[in-house]
């Protein structure tokens, strides 16, 4: 399991791409970063709950062993989460 690897993290239109090692301190950073967007009340639970819920490390590690990028509605917007490329 790549639970303590890192993490690509970009937020289009807001946030350029930045790398985070994967633990519940940076997903609490990633909400802080993007909670004030614009987004429906129902959404922004979703997403606080999706970062910061107590299985949210392991979730996204779940999530990115399924698919290399994990796509997470943000308003208009989408969060892209994937493993970083370590090599470069």
């Amino acid at each position: 399991m790549r639970a303590d690897h890192d993490i690509r993290v970009e937020v289009p239109g807001h946030r350029p791409p930045d790398v985070h090692t994967l633990n519940a301190d940076a997903l609490e950073r990633i909400w802080a970063s993007v909670c004030h967007l614009p987004m429906s009340r129902f959404q922004h639970y979703v997403l606080e709950r999706r970062l910061t819920g107590p299985c949210a490390r392991r979730d996204i590690v779940r999530d990115l062993a399924d698919a290399p990028v994990l796509a997470l509605p943000l308003g208009d917007r989408e969060i892209r989460i994937s493993w970083a490329d370590t090599a470069g």
